[in-house]
């Protein structure tokens, strides 16, 4: 076979882990997928060697996003998987809200680099109160917590931002996504993926709203 021909049959390399794929996935069936959809995919996710504890957390965290609703459902979904692999933590995380405050403001520096005193003012503007559990609740109670790194993290939450249609949020944590560690073709990939859940048209528009494709999405 020629060498053109052999190369040009040469499969892409993947921008995503196995583990990672597996957990964006888990992320956009909790955010538009059915109870059966979450079980496979956090039981896919831990065959494709994403450890249990990261499963939990990856559900855990969308209830950011998503709301404790469907939060607390994909976590029913995919009880039987985490109890079988032991994912589920034998207590609650203790409260501890300095701690909270400062991992929260030092990880919401990394994502958003010198966007950060200007998201906070805006957020300021918005609502003070959403502003305060921006960085205590959000980057700091939830997103800070061990067993799921700020990249796996951040490219989960892309999922379900691609999935619910938040263009605003979608183009900041598209950018977090690399500011942490990981890359555009990631982001891309992430994205992508979510059309079984999304559908062509949104994942279309996610793609411009984070900037892959020609003609960005106005937030």
């Amino acid at each position: 076979m020629p060498l053109a021909a052999s190369a040009a049959k040469k499969p892409r390399a993947r921008a995503l882990t196995s583990a990672q794929a597996r957990l964006v996935l888990l992320s956009a069936a909790a955010a538009g997928g059915g109870s059966r959809d979450v079980a496979a995919h956090a039981e896919s996710a831990i065959h494709a060697g994403a450890p249990p504890a990261a499963v939990y957390e990856t559900l855990l965290q969308s209830y950011l996003f998503l709301g404790f609703p469907r939060a607390i459902e994909a976590l029913f979904a995919a009880r039987p998987a985490l109890d079988r692999h032991g994912g589920v933590p034998a207590a609650a995380a203790a409260v501890d809200l300095d701690e909270w405050r400062d991992a929260g403001e030092i990880l919401c520096r990394r994502v958003y680099g010198r966007n950060y005193d200007r998201l906070v003012e805006t957020m300021r503007r918005l609502s003070p109160d959403l502003a305060s559990w921006m960085i205590l609740e959000g980057y700091g109670k939830t997103l800070s917590r061990p067993h799921l790194d700020p990249v796996a993290r951040e490219y989960c939450v892309i999922a379900i931002l691609t999935v619910t249609g938040m263009w605003r949020q979608l183009r900041s944590h598209a950018i977090g996504a690399v500011s942490v560690g990981g890359t555009r073709a990631g982001v891309r990939e992430a994205i992508r993926s979510c059309a079984p859940f999304a559908g062509a048209a949104a994942v279309r528009r996610a793609l411009r709203a984070a900037g892959l494709e020609a003609g960005h999405a106005r937030s």
